[in-house]
């Protein structure tokens, strides 16, 4: 699963780890060895049911030293989400590396999951196991309006398939859950241009926010990721203020996805196609340098590109400091520059993070 959109809990695991006092460390500064950590993986192994496995995980996680990459193949052990959870959270506490707890992050299968840990690790406030998946808060309640089907859509698109609706379910609740409008907000615009959504489930995300000033900053921003961009129209419904039910219908007829013909040029964008014949010449090279030479011609000609396409391109360079080399050099060309900060998760050390962040408020 992709974890571009947690790269704000790297952020807050970077700058604010004071935040975390008050949760013992267990004195651990070395993970133990390979050897051990075999010894104890497959002692997790032998346990025929999966409860038996989740009882062992956690007594690993819980009584030994480990690093993240550790941790990871240790959740991974365990089929169910609500167990790998479990785990994860457990193990926070005996944790070496907890600047880097953004790699557990990919070893779930939801990313609704993922959000848990990335809450419990954030705000400090959840004990270990108190949320399961299955724990969420009941059904919605969104506004009654006309949500458009998108099952048999055939129109233009600018994303492959929306998200689950079981998957789009659990993300609205933790929305929901938030306490302001403020962290709403927040955590939406972590995963609007990170995963692919129908007008209808941006139409009830939108509809969790209650400034109409919001509603419309959160579909500029997700438009990108809108499936069924025909059916855009239909979000009028969520402004009853004039000025804003005007502001949203220039902003889907200025790319033509309105009622009435496009009044600006289309935008910017590398689109999936060229994107993939892009990638494909960068990884054909086995030189490094090589490959950084050709990635920095096509961007600077190409241009457009986006934070997630810089960052699959950035996982084609094998080492540190060319990646670093290469996201100073992209920023000029990328579209949606306040994301660049998402481009943290692509690298492995610390100081390679800090000295991205360091450019960036030189660009500010």
């Amino acid at each position: 699963m992709r974890a571009s959109i947690f790269t704000l809990f790297l952020l807050v695991l970077m700058l604010g780890s004071n935040a975390q006092s008050s949760r013992p460390t267990q004195g651990c500064n070395k993970p133990i060895t390979d050897n051990e950590f075999g010894m104890k993986k497959k002692s997790i192994l032998q346990q025929p049911t999966e409860d038996g496995k989740l009882k062992a995980a956690k007594s690993v996680v819980m009584s030994n030293c480990l690093s993240v990459k550790q941790v990871r193949s240790l959740i991974e052990l365990l089929k169910e989400d609500a167990n790998r959870l479990d785990v994860a959270k457990s193990a926070w506490n005996t944790t070496v590396d907890k600047e880097n707890y953004f790699v557990v992050l990919d070893g779930f299968t939801r990313f609704s999951t993922a959000f848990m840990l990335y809450d419990f690790v954030t705000n400090g406030k959840t004990n270990p196991g108190d949320i399961r998946p299955h724990d969420l808060p009941g059904a919605l309640n969104f506004p009654a309006f006309d949500y458009p089907e998108c099952e048999n859509y055939r129109g233009p698109s600018n994303c492959n398939k929306p998200l689950p609706e079981s998957e789009f379910t659990r993300f609205a609740q933790q929305v929901s859950a938030k306490n302001s409008e403020s962290d709403r907000i927040l955590m939406l615009s972590r995963v609007a241009r990170d995963y692919c959504f129908s007008v209808s489930q941006a139409m009830k995300l939108a509809s969790l926010l209650e400034s109409e000033s919001n509603r419309l900053s959160f579909f500029k921003t997700v438009y990108m990721s809108v499936f069924d961009v025909k059916n855009l129209p239909f979000g009028t419904q969520l402004f009853t203020q004039t000025p804003n039910k005007t502001a949203y219908t220039d902003f889907i007829n200025s790319h033509g996805n309105g009622s009435g013909p496009a009044v600006l040029p289309p935008p910017c964008v590398i689109t999936a196609n060229d994107f993939s014949q892009i990638t494909e010449a960068i990884n054909k090279e086995s030189i490094n340098s090589t490959k950084v030479s050709l990635a920095k011609q096509i961007i600077r000609s190409k241009k457009c590109f986006t934070v997630r396409q810089v960052s699959e391109i950035l996982r084609l360079i094998p080492f540190e400091d060319s990646r670093l080399e290469l996201a100073k050099f992209a920023y000029d060309y990328t579209t949606d520059r306040e994301n660049y900060y998402q481009l943290a998760d692509v690298f492995s050390f610390s100081q390679s993070k800090e000295d991205l962040m360091k450019f960036l408020e030189t660009k500010r």
